[in-house]
């Protein structure tokens, strides 16, 4: 194993890719607001990344982020996307992303680093 194949990450990456989706999703439910029909979206990642590192497993091999559409009620139109509840989510997304990526980024930092001592 190379120290780039270390699982930090790994996990990371699996993480960015994840919540990179999420964004998408939420992107979408927040411009399709008024589309008549349109079933909101989740993106959910984070338990197959939380097993995958419990196993041991690498996770950019086992985990696939999964879309679920919203079973909640719609309005008249049948959209179900609660603009409210997607603004909020984007932003915890967006922060989380940005946390996953200064991680990463620190984690890169260190390998640097750590080759320049050698």
């Amino acid at each position: 194993m190379s120290m780039l194949d270390d699982v930090s990450i790994t996990a990371l990456h699996s993480a960015l890719d994840g919540l990179s989706q999420r964004q998408k999703a939420l992107s979408d439910d927040i411009a399709n607001v008024n589309t008549p029909y349109y079933r909101a979206r989740s993106v959910n990642f984070e338990g197959q990344l939380k097993q995958a590192l419990w196993n041991g497993d690498d996770p950019t091999q086992v985990v696939t982020p999964t879309v679920e559409y919203s079973g909640a009620a719609g309005n008249l139109t049948g959209n179900n996307v609660d603009l409210n509840q997607a603004t909020v989510d984007s932003v915890k997304t967006e922060m989380s992303y940005e946390l996953a990526l200064r991680a990463t980024g620190d984690r890169f930092s260190l390998l640097r680093a750590a080759i320049r001592s050698n």
